[in-house]
């Protein structure tokens, strides 16, 4: 069995119900995410199962033994349906959103995969046509009401161009047959063109920007130093290109980059 690396499992939840459930959460429930090193703006979570007598409630803990549902998924009728129907052991799940602006940046989750038996999907409780979801260089669209899998142990981002939140059921679970059923029966993910994908030349980019930014850009001479700070101008500008795709493109501009003494 072959399972892809970005698939939609065969299950659909009711977006309005999930709205619903999703309305009933105060604004005093979301706790800013910890990992303050990989987003930048507004990344916050609710804990909907969590490891018991864990430190911190939305961290899932890759040590822990036993999870619970918290007090808030008990106000959520239409979540606890949901959980309910997943026959496969679940351990941290819990509600993510991502505030207009806002950006996770490219990261790799580690303690995640098929084959080391733990997995993690998507639920998607509400999202807006210019959210866009990258992995391993490709853009997707996750529609409200789908399930999605990905194997998250590849580079990936989230980027919240529009004017809502972006909101997710986050669910750790472990593999067992019915999950992998699931899985087997999951249509692969359709990658598409992103309507924000910047210009194939890095040089016309370069010409766009202000040039105190591009004067500071050229006194890196090492590559990664380059591309994180070219990706940051890159987000501010509401573009973005993952680190490979980057990397391509200076490949393939290499004569003008030698002309600028970056190679």
């Amino acid at each position: 069995m072959i399972i892809p690396n970005v698939a939609r499992l065969a299950l659909n939840f009711d977006p309005n119900k999930l709205a619903a459930d999703l309305a009933t959460l105060a604004a005093t429930d979301w706790q800013a995410h910890f990992n303050h090193e990989v987003y930048q703006g507004d990344w916050s979570a609710i804990a909907l199962r969590a490891a018991s007598n864990g430190h911190n409630a939305i961290y899932s803990d890759p040590s822990a033994t036993h999870w619970a549902d918290t007090e808030l998924l008990q106000q959520c009728s239409y979540f606890q349906q949901i959980l309910a129907g997943f026959t496969c052991p679940l351990l941290s799940v819990r509600l993510l959103r991502l505030a207009p602006g806002a950006m996770i940046k490219e990261h790799k989750d580690s303690g995640l995969g098929l084959a080391l038996g733990e997995i993690r999907l998507h639920i998607v409780v509400s999202t807006n046509p210019k959210v866009e979801c990258w992995i391993d260089g490709k853009s997707y669209h996750w529609a409200e009401g789908e399930c999605w899998y990905a194997d998250f142990g590849l580079t990936h981002s989230f980027i919240n161009r529009g004017d809502t939140d972006r909101v997710h059921i986050v669910l750790d679970c472990r593999v067992n047959d019915w999950l992998l059923m699931q899985l087997n029966n999951a249509a692969p993910g359709i990658p598409q063109l992103s309507q924000t994908q910047p210009s194939d030349s890095v040089i016309a980019l370069l010409e766009q920007m202000p040039k105190a930014l591009r004067d500071e850009l050229f006194q890196y001479h090492d590559r990664d130093e380059f591309i994180a700070r070219f990706s940051v101008y890159l987000a501010s500008i509401n573009q973005h290109l993952a680190v490979q795709e980057l990397t391509d493109i200076m490949r393939k501009h290499q004569r003008e980059w030698l002309e600028k003494d970056i190679l």
